[in-house]
Parts: C-alpha cells; structure tokens; sequence
C-alpha cells in the first residue's frame, strides 16, 4: 500500500518584518498537496502520522541579525541563525516522527523585531511526508 501525499513549499514574498516571538507565515505557496499548510497562520499541521522531513531557509535583511526557531506544538525542536552587515543565508533539514494533528512553525527566536530579505527565492519553509507509520 502506498503511503499518502503529502507536501509543501511555501516562500516569503518581499521583505517581512515580524515582530518578537511571532510566527512567520510564509505567503507564497507553490506546492500544498494535501493542503496541510495555511500560508494565513504559516502553520504546517500532520495529516497521518508518518515519518516527515521539514526545511527551513533563511536570508536576514543586512540592517539586523534573525534567530528563527522550528517549532513543534509549542515546543523549540531547533534554531537558524543568520548575521548582519551582509546576506548570509542558513538552512536546516529535520526528519521528525509526527502524529496526525501535530503542528510545526517557524517563529521569530528574539525579543525583538526581525527582518527577512525576500522576492520569493530565499526564506523557504518546506515539508513532505516520506512515510505513514
């Protein structure tokens, strides 16, 4: 039996200015099979349980550095980081065990404001299911 369809890609769409601690939700959708995704909360939740990968990219804006965290139901599972004064970009692929109903974001890791510089290629927020369990 085939496991299910599950993936997405979503991007920022210009440069995105989010305030301390606040999700990122990331508004340029290319791929949402499953629908799973909802670019108006940037909230991945499970559809099955399975065994799923979760991307992350990140390019600051050169005025400020930007910590980011993944985060699953509440929960920091990781952190990027990008520095200021030029535009470094970071990246983090995780394979994680979710069941049907968890939900994973990216938040802004800081106690203040951080800025992200976009056109839809850089800040990228993907997942696809590999398999149910």
């Amino acid at each position: 039996m085939k496991s299910p369809v599950v993936a997405f890609t979503a991007l920022l769409s210009k440069d995105t200015t989010i305030g301390p601690h606040a999700v990122l939700k990331y508004d340029h959708v290319v791929t949402n099979w499953g629908g799973a995704y909802k670019p108006t909360t940037g909230i991945f939740t499970a559809p099955y349980d399975g065994l799923y990968s979760i991307s992350c990219t990140l390019l600051s804006y050169p005025s400020n550095s930007v910590h980011l965290a993944m985060v699953k139901n509440g929960q920091k599972i990781s952190v990027l980081y990008a520095g200021a004064k030029t535009y470094p970009q970071s990246a983090q692929t995780l394979n994680l065990i979710l069941n049907k109903g968890d939900r994973i974001w990216i938040q802004n890791h800081q106690n203040g404001a951080a800025k992200m510089h976009d056109a839809k290629m850089f800040n990228v927020f993907s997942g696809h299911l590999i398999r149910d369990l």
